[in-house]
């Protein structure tokens, strides 16, 4: 149980590092604990987002269909944006979930890809224009 214990809060680790980061950013965010559809909700004037959180030191990481299904699921019925967060090594994107692609039971991200499709934090808050 150890190294699931550890994957566990790496991630529930960076759930509240986005939470904080997007309360910086004036969004109100609220954190779902345990397996609800999304890990964050974060609303600021109206523009709404749902996150499905994912942490990783690797350059690869595998995301169930379930997981991502229940995201298009609860923004869809919530009406808010879906966006994969996800930490991989070190770096913060944010990832469309309609342009993952399905193989066999779960989508793949390798990390050059993600980078090649995602918005970076500044983008998704907009302030891209630094």
């Amino acid at each position: 149980m150890g190294r699931g214990n550890a994957k566990y809060r790496r991630g529930a680790k960076f759930e509240w590092e986005l939470k904080r980061m997007l309360e910086r950013e004036g969004f109100a965010v609220v954190r779902s604990a345990g397996s609800h559809g999304v890990d964050l909700i974060a609303g600021r004037r109206g523009e709404i987002y749902a996150f499905e959180c994912k942490s990783t030191s690797k350059e690869r990481i595998y995301i169930s269909r379930e997981c991502i299904l229940k995201l298009l699921l609860f923004s869809e019925t919530f009406g808010a944006r879906p966006y994969l967060a996800l930490k991989i090594k070190r770096d913060i994107l944010f990832i469309d979930p309609y342009l993952l692609k399905l193989e066999e039971r779960g989508y793949p991200i390798d990390y050059t890809w993600a980078f090649s499709i995602a918005l970076s934090f500044k983008e998704l808050v907009g302030r891209d224009q630094s």
